[in-house]
């Protein structure tokens, strides 16, 4: 005896379970009630509402991908400044407080221009994570970027200026 269940009793979620689950070579009468049944659920308001709200809370839920994105980019941000050390003979030290901080606005203007261009770095393009204008959901420009990543280029800037200055007055008092 081969019962169909009755898939007007089930939730939306519940019949999409099924739908992703279901042998339809097997079962293919089974299938297409089960996509009548989500036709049917999917015209009823509170259900439309209701999935639109979640599409919109997921849009927003990308703190996983956007960590893993700012993985990469560290990453690929050390092979690069590795080759930078090996091109210009520079030995790269903890203690170098200068060069940490150059490191610093090199990573905003890299941040800058990879949104400005492309509306993603490279970990985020392989995550995956775009950076969009909030208005109209496009990719931001250069100038949107540039606001974007001001302050850390600006504080960066900041405390390259100030190494600066300490090494210069330590340097002409004798130190």
């Amino acid at each position: 005896m081969d019962s169909s269940p009755n898939y007007n009793n089930y939730t939306l979620e519940e019949l999409l379970d099924v739908q992703n689950h279901i042998d339809n070579e097997q079962y293919p009468e089974r299938a297409k009630e089960i996509e009548l049944a989500i036709s049917n659920k999917m015209q009823d308001p509170d259900i439309e509402e209701e999935i639109e709200k979640q599409q919109e809370s997921d849009k927003y839920s990308t703190f996983w991908p956007r960590f893993w994105a700012a993985t990469i980019d560290g990453i690929a941000f050390a092979i690069i400044l590795y080759v930078e050390c090996l091109v210009f003979g520079v030995e790269y030290s903890a203690e170098d407080k200068f060069l940490q901080a150059l490191n610093g606005v090199q990573f905003a203007i890299y941040a800058i221009f990879m949104h400005g261009y492309f509306g993603q770095t490279l970990g985020k393009m392989l995550m995956d994570v775009k950076v969009l204008n909030h208005d109209t959901e496009t990719e931001i420009n250069v100038k949107q970027a540039l606001r974007r990543e001001s302050v850390n280029l600006v504080l960066n800037i900041f405390w390259v200026l100030i190494i600066l200055v300490v090494a210069t007055s330590l340097e002409m008092s004798g130190v």
